[in-house]
């Protein structure tokens, strides 16, 4: 068992340890391993009671190191367990002791380096000072069960390990962690839990430029996550932070993809402040200004005028259908396109929507133009079936996008909002306070007439 506090060394073994090592090793090249180990423990005993820690920590590598030699696995497997429960054992030699335990794993392989693994986790459980040597080794553990085809059990050893909490390790280190549990929950299409786990991760922190790798591990993952829920604009959004980064900005074929992709699902997104706002400092982008396709795009959302469909679909559709985004599930994709897999394509899908948000502009633009509408002619302005229109038109209704009542009966629209009494009120005052404005304005013109003729006709009689 490990010591709870540090005490004050007694003695220094220093040279005792500089005479014992080297005759230890002699030993065991003659072939007498055990003999030299019960040389250095009898040394490790009085060095581990005298509080020495520079003194334990080499005869704890120095017995472990002659079973390795020897390559005798197994003995290295108990002498760790052994000496980590020594009774007083210094925390800090232990530590040393596992860190050139784990330098031993990454030379092993087969049998023997998962039993040193576990080995290392068994004497590692529990201890805070080894959290950090107990979350590298089980991060090895999981490669090997992932290499093995068992990625459900690398994920849950990855998910035991709550990182965040540790205070011991590197905060670069904790999220290079949480990202390869993200990874994994990925690989498991948990993505759910995936969403859970990515909000332990400080953005403020990736956005540091010294981060930006593993910023942008981070963001190539949630865009996974948010095409698999279909939150159409936070992969907008995901893209856009990628497209801030400098390696990217600065690689104007890389900038162009992520701001192809940074157009396509802002259109696809639902209408509201934030869509359109992201919409509208898109468009005043420079560099897409470049790309004609895009601008274009971007303008039919813009401009307040109505669209056909068939005119978007004759202009638009056959480079949008060849990337993934927009196109059939298998579809190759272009340069930079999302990294969507044929099982998870949704292209088709992703075609519909945009066509149901050209209806849904073509609504907002006849809400902006007109009071009241038939209900016929507005499904002649969205060139669909009365039915749809109603349907299209109740959505918007519903998200309070637009306001709108319909007339069944009389098959009449009607956008504009009834006011209530106290617009009623307001307004009349309103009108009310401008009239009186009037009157008196009247008055002093009236009375300033009278007060120019009176001095004129008194001009007058003194003549």
């Amino acid at each position: 068992m490990s010591e709870a506090a540090p005490r004050k060394q007694e003695a220094d073994y220093t040279a005792q340890c500089d005479e014992a090592i080297p005759a230890a090793q002699q030993l065991a090249k003659d072939g007498k391993v055990q003999e030299g180990v019960d040389k250095l423990l009898v040394l490790e005993k009085q060095a581990r009671n005298a509080s020495d820690l520079a003194s334990t920590s080499r005869l704890l590598i120095g017995i472990i190191d002659l079973f390795h030699a020897a390559h005798d696995l197994a003995q290295v497997n108990a002498y760790l367990q052994i000496l980590s429960k020594k009774h007083g054992q210094l925390r800090q030699a232990v530590q040393k002791m596992v860190e050139r335990a784990m330098e031993m794993v990454q030379e092993s392989t087969g049998k023997e380096k998962l039993d040193l693994i576990e080995t290392l986790r068994d004497i590692s459980e529990g201890k805070i000072y080894l959290e950090v040597p107990r979350a590298r080794v089980t991060r090895i553990l999981s490669q090997i069960k992932e290499q093995a085809g068992d990625v459900n059990a690398a994920s849950e050893l990855m998910q035991e390990l709550q990182v965040e909490t540790f205070g011991s390790m590197e905060r670069r280190e904790k999220v290079d962690f949480i990202l390869e549990q993200m990874r994994l929950l990925k690989e498991q299409e948990d993505f759910e839990k995936m969403a859970i786990v990515a909000k332990r991760i400080n953005l403020k922190w990736l956005a540091d430029a010294e981060n930006e790798d593993l910023k942008l591990r981070y963001y190539a993952l949630m865009v996974l996550y948010s095409l698999w829920s279909d939150k159409y604009l936070d992969v907008a959004k995901h893209y856009r932070a990628v497209y801030d980064s400098p390696s990217i900005a600065s690689n104007p074929q890389l900038a162009a993809a992520c701001l192809r992709n940074i157009v396509y699902f802002l259109v696809l997104a639902p209408y509201d402040n934030e869509q359109n706002d992201l919409l509208h400092r898109t468009y005043k982008n420079d560099r897409l200004r470049e790309i004609t396709l895009l601008y274009d795009l971007v303008k039919v959302f813009i401009d307040a005028e109505l669209v056909v469909w068939n005119n978007i679909e004759g202009l638009y559709g056959e480079a949008l259908r060849q990337t993934k985004v927009f196109g059939p599930a298998g579809t190759a994709g272009v340069d930079g396109d999302i990294e969507e897999d044929a099982k998870h394509g949704k292209g088709d899908k992703r075609w519909q929507v945009l066509h149901d948000r050209i209806v849904e502009h073509n609504i907002r633009v006849v809400a902006g133009y007109y009071t009241r509408i038939t209900l016929s002619r507005l499904s002649t302005f969205l060139s669909l079936p009365t039915n749809e229109t109603e349907q299209f038109l109740s959505r918007l209704v519903t998200s309070k996008t637009v306001y709108a009542k319909i007339d069944r009966p009389a098959g009449i629209v009607t956008f504009v909002r009834p006011k209530t009494g106290d617009e009623v009120l307001n307004e009349w005052s309103s009108d009310v306070g401008k009239l009186m404005g009037l009157v008196e304005k009247s008055c002093h013109l009236i009375a300033k007439e009278h007060a120019v003729h009176a001095a004129l006709r008194a001009q007058q009689q003194k003549a």
